[in-house]
């Protein structure tokens, strides 16, 4: 029962190795320093696992494992430092405070790998335990702040800065302090914060180290406005991109409304034409069998026949026309496109218009003189609606042109001297996009 319980523990598997560990180190104390080719210890290889119980175990054995190094130079210190782990960065340096000054291949300490992360606890481990190692240089001369500002830490660098033995101005083997290095780090947040920490500390160019503060303070100046210059024509640049791609969706987008409209005018204008046609051969009232009048229609001599034959007629004939300008004409500049959907919607109106005529002029031939009030009811009815909707939509879209300051106003199209409406879209209306009233869109 307590061996089950034991394992569904979550740190039975680490207590367990942990003490395996323990008993073979008891048995053969030498495991703790055998290498493999690459002269990794077990002691490298558990800390760099995070194994904090089989570090402590072999630390136990022998504590002298912590200075081990491979064949790069490199402890174990370095590593976890570099990772950031500083529960075992503390761990390591408790059991020997030395190994913290240890110098790898490169020349580096474990406080050069530690301002490489993100962890700021370890930086403060470390120099708590040796602050000597704050200045020394690697074998290219860089310092721990060389580092950090190379790899755009801005928070190691303000770290290290707080501390009053920093040599803000050191200078590496060639020739760049800290500042040199901030300067050639790319615009942005992170540079702009290393820049401002390392001016505040009196931090300067290798050129500059030794002059007067007039000169510094002008070079400087200079420098701050190159860089204001440069990340302004940085921002501009991206700004025009930003426009420049918006713009092209607005134009596919207008362009593809208009599109649209040119497609439902077609359809309508088919729909119209396929009715007056049909309706001419679909007459009430029967045609005449005589071999004399052989197809002609019973109410031919009636008023309101003749009238809807004018006006079926009209509908037709305008309908068509739409139909084959429609299919014909190809304008691939959207302006054209807008000033032929332009003359095409009067059009469509006047057809529109001629077929309601027709119907109510044949509804008083179909219902009779004793059924007429049925088709004064219509006329009634239906003409109002009409009148009343086009009323209703010329009435909004007037007030939205002329109240609103911020939308375009009506203006004619290039090539005609009579009033027309043009297409109001959101690509001539940027407020659209920011008002947070309905548009309305027409022709």
């Amino acid at each position: 029962m307590h061996a089950n319980n034991a394992a569904c523990s979550p740190f039975s598997g680490l207590h367990l190795l942990a003490g395996i560990v323990t008993e073979l180190l008891s048995l053969w104390p030498a495991l703790c320093r055998s290498c493999d080719n690459t002269n990794t210890s077990p002691l490298y290889s558990a800390a760099v696992q995070d194994h904090l119980d089989v570090v402590n175990a072999i630390l136990d054995a022998d504590e002298s494992c912590a200075k081990i190094v491979r064949k790069n130079g490199k402890t174990a210190l370095h590593t976890a430092a570099r990772i950031g782990c500083h529960r075992m960065v503390k761990a390591l340096i408790d059991r020997d405070p030395e190994i913290v000054s240890i110098k790898d291949k490169k020349g580096q300490t474990a406080l050069h790998m530690a301002v490489k992360g993100q962890n700021t606890d370890v930086v403060e481990e470390l120099l708590l335990a040796d602050l000597n190692v704050l200045n020394l240089r690697d074998k290219k001369g860089n310092t721990s702040l060389h580092i950090a500002t190379r790899k755009w830490r801005p928070q190691m660098v303000s770290l290290l800065l707080n501390y009053e033995s920093i040599e803000v101005n050191a200078v590496n083997n060639h020739n760049e302090t800290a500042m040199d290095l901030a300067e050639k780090i790319p615009y942005g947040d992170s540079a702009i914060e290393i820049r401002e920490a390392l001016a505040e500390a009196g931090a300067k160019h290798a050129r500059n180290i030794g002059r007067t503060d007039e000169t510094t303070d002008l070079t400087r100046t200079v420098s701050e406005i190159k860089h204001g210059v440069h990340s302004q024509l940085i921002q501009n640049e991206s700004t025009n991109k930003r426009v420049s791609r918006i713009a092209k969706e607005l134009r596919k987008l207008h362009r593809e409304a208009v599109q649209n409209t040119t497609n439902s005018v077609t359809l309508v204008a088919v729909l119209i034409a396929s009715i007056a046609f049909m309706a001419i051969f679909n007459l009430p009232g029967q045609y005449f069998q005589d071999r004399n009048d052989a197809g002609g229609s019973h109410i031919a001599d009636d008023i309101g026949f003749r009238v809807f034959c004018i006006l079926n007629a009209t509908a037709l004939f305008i309908s068509l026309a739409v139909v084959v300008v429609q299919i014909t004409l190809v304008a691939w500049e959207t302006s054209a496109q807008k000033l032929v959907i332009s003359v095409v919607n009067k059009l469509m109106w006047a057809a529109c218009l001629s077929t309601c005529g027709a119907f109510l002029s044949i509804a008083f031939v179909v219902v009779g003189k004793r059924g007429s009030w049925m088709a004064i009811t219509i006329t009634v009815v239906g003409v109002p609606i009409l009148i009343g909707t086009l009323a209703s939509m010329c009435y909004f879209v007037f007030r939205q042109c002329f109240n609103d300051d911020s939308q375009r106003r009506i203006r004619r199209p290039s090539g005609s001297k009579s009033f027309s409406w043009s297409l109001y879209s959101a690509y001539s209306d940027p407020d659209a996009y920011n008002s947070g009233n309905e548009k309305i869109y027409a022709l």
